[in-house]
């Protein structure tokens, strides 16, 4: 037998399978063969049928099984791809906690008797500085533009003074507190919320709507024009005794005064509204932190648009400076903060309340008091107990999107990062793109927030905005601008990417209020306040040689944990790979009968079918290749034998 011979041979063995030869299978025949023996029990039923109308019938409810099923496993693979997650809650005891960031702003912006270096048009719209009243000879407190009001009586001691009503009796004790916060019936004052949701803020430069009738202006010839004629407006509408106008959709004349002293007072250089507002060092009479004296030194100061100067506690922003944390809980082991608010200073059409405004945040984020804080009122403590709050979020692709950025990454969606160089948020982002717009379609910049294109979140604005021209919005066509990106922001029509943070911490608890000081800690407080410094004499000494009642200028803050419980709010996926399987094969399994096993016998099917394919191509290939000769010979044999038959 020749090589050539018994390589055929060999190629026949090859492709045997089962003791039967695969040259005489077909395609046909492996299909039947598999049909009578299928786990799919239809196709065997259409098998064995003895009649076409049983074979239909099992044929179209199997095509209708079939039809379901990949519905059913469409929905399954949808419902994966959605990337649903689930939400565990869950505490944990700590033994260490970190202290949140405190932030403490006076309500008032500026102090009265630093009007004359706040700049003509300043001065204009609120009324002339003290002295000029102490020159026209008024007594008493002044309001702003002229007006005198009479002296207050001094209340008796540890009652609250007009400005803040007793609670009735038998009710908890508790002032009215402005600015957003509601007081019930009884007299005691709504709780704050010491922390917002993340992700929520307030339209851009939008200060709340106040009631208050506002006085006459006097003309100045110094006075721009777009103040004057605002003021004008405001006086028109309010100094004349009419009723304040309610006409639907008419912005209220009070709303009208805060806008324009919000633009003047934002117009104004870091530098001045610094020094025309009040300052730390007066501000604070007593400061411990866990049993500790803390001082000007452990605050972290910024300028706020509405506030001015404002000051954190713990803010994380000096890394040279240790971050504060708390192991024991109680009022004992937490900050307090006595502090005098230098009312005197206020000036009454700007600041209608008078009191502290307060921010408890994590460190290193921007506080924003205007939009995320309460107020506290004088002539009470202020107790807030707090809870530490953790939420832990998935990123991309499931719901959240949320995303971790670094601090470098963060300057370029929030400016924020930029000047004071802290972290990510939310509020910080979507506030850096009202600005990006304004300065894009305005070509100018609200005066509210940084708008220099130097920092990273305005700097791709610099080949169509001219940097050296770029000035704080004034004209009238400028404002009615950002009017319409205020508007536009409202509406959520700006595309402004600003994902949620991957790890948000919030700071949740209660709040409560007592009357302070007592009455039997009134004295030892006066001696405490004689020895503090010059600028409190006013408390002990007031007008007519009185002592000024406590309610008009002091009060008390403490912030505290009421345990060191730690909340942790986690997502975690719902509906991973495994749990796909698992619903594809009992939807597959439920209509068809498939198993994992059987779907092998499928394959097997497929693998006869290509290796009988495969034979084909190899027994014609082969054809091709046989020498001429060698079926010249074979041919020749052929013919004897037919020869010899006959």
């Amino acid at each position: 037998m020749s090589s050539l011979e018994a390589r055929g041979l060999e190629d026949q063995d090859f492709f045997k399978m089962d003791g039967k030869d695969d040259r005489q299978d077909t395609v046909e025949s492996m299909a039947l063969a598999w049909a009578s023996n299928s786990p799919v029990n239809g196709v065997q039923n259409i098998i064995r049928s003895s009649s076409r109308i049983r074979a239909i019938f099992w044929t179209l409810l199997l095509f209708g099984c079939l039809g379901i099923m990949i519905e059913q496993c469409a929905e399954v693979i949808g419902k994966y791809y959605s990337y649903p997650v689930d939400t565990k809650l869950s505490f944990t005891h700590e033994k260490k906690v970190k202290f949140p960031a405190v932030t403490i702003c006076n309500v008032n912006p500026i102090k009265k008797s630093m009007l004359a270096r706040a700049g003509t048009d300043i001065k204009a719209l609120l009324g002339p500085a003290p002295s000029e009243n102490e020159d026209a000879g008024i007594v008493g407190t002044s309001a702003p533009g002229g007006s005198a009001t009479a002296q207050v009586p001094a209340p008796s001691a540890g009652t609250a003074s007009s400005a803040t009503p007793t609670p009735s009796a038998g009710a908890p004790s508790g002032p009215s507190v402005a600015s957003g916060t509601t007081a019930p019936s009884t007299g005691a004052p709504a709780g704050p919320a010491p922390s917002a949701a993340p992700g929520t803020t307030a339209p851009p430069g939008s200060p709340p709507p106040m009631g208050r009738k506002k006085r006459a202006v006097t003309d100045t010839t110094s006075t721009t024009a777009a103040s004057a004629t605002a003021a004008s407006n405001t006086t028109n509408s309010t100094s004349s005794g009419s009723p304040r106008s309610k006409v639907p959709g008419q912005k209220n004349a009070r709303f009208q005064f805060r806008e324009q002293f919000g633009h003047l007072w934002a117009n104004l250089d870091p530098e001045t509204r610094i020094d025309v507002g009040h300052d730390l060092d007066t501000m604070i009479i007593s400061c411990t932190y866990n049993g500790q004296v803390c001082s000007a030194d452990n605050f972290t100061s910024f300028n706020n648009h509405v506030f001015g100067n404002c000051f954190t506690f713990n803010s994380g922003w000096d890394s040279t400076q240790t971050i504060a944390t708390s192991s024991q809980p109680g009022p004992l082991y937490g900050l307090s903060i006595e502090m005098y608010i230098e009312q005197d200073e206020y000036i009454g059409d700007l600041t209608e309340s008078a009191g502290v405004r307060v921010q408890i945040h994590p460190q290193n984020i921007m506080s924003f008091p205007e939009d995320q804080g309460f107020n506290i009122p004088p002539a009470f403590l202020t107790s807030i107990a707090l809870k530490r709050l953790e939420i832990t979020r998935q990123p991309h692709p499931y719901p959240s999107k949320c995303v971790n950025f670094t601090r470098e990454q963060a300057k370029e969606r929030s400016v924020f990062s930029s000047v004071y160089n802290v972290d990510y948020s939310v509020t910080s982002c979507l506030k850096s793109c009202y600005q990006y717009y304004v300065i894009k379609d305005c070509k100018c910049g609200d005066p509210s927030y940084p708008f220099e294109l130097k920092y990273e979140a305005f700097q791709n604005l610099s080949g169509s905005v001219n940097a050296t021209n770029l000035k704080p919005c004034s004209n009238e066509t400028q404002e009615e601008c950002v009017e319409d990106i205020k508007l536009q922001f409202s509406r959520d029509e700006l595309s402004c990417d600003c994902p949620l943070s991957c790890t948000d911490i919030e700071y949740k608890g209660g709040s409560s209020f007592a009357n302070w000081p007592s009455q039997q800690y009134e004295q030892s407080l006066y001696q405490t306040l004689g020895a503090e410094g010059t600028h409190l004499n006013n408390i002990i000494f007031g007008g007519g040689g009185k002592a000024a009642a406590p309610s008009e200028n002091l009060l008390k803050l403490e912030v505290y944990f009421d345990e060191l419980n730690l909340q942790k709010v986690s997502e975690f996926e719902s509906y991973d790979v495994f749990s796909l399987l698992a619903d594809l094969g009992g939807q597959v399994g439920l209509w068809v009968g498939l198993s994992v096993i059987a779907l092998f016998e499928v394959v097997e099917l497929l693998m006869d079918v290509l290796k009988l394919a495969f034979y084909k191509c190899v027994a014609i290939s082969k054809s091709k290749k046989r020498p001429h000769s060698r079926q010249i010979k074979m041919q020749c044999t052929v013919s004897e034998t037919k020869e010899d038959v006959l």
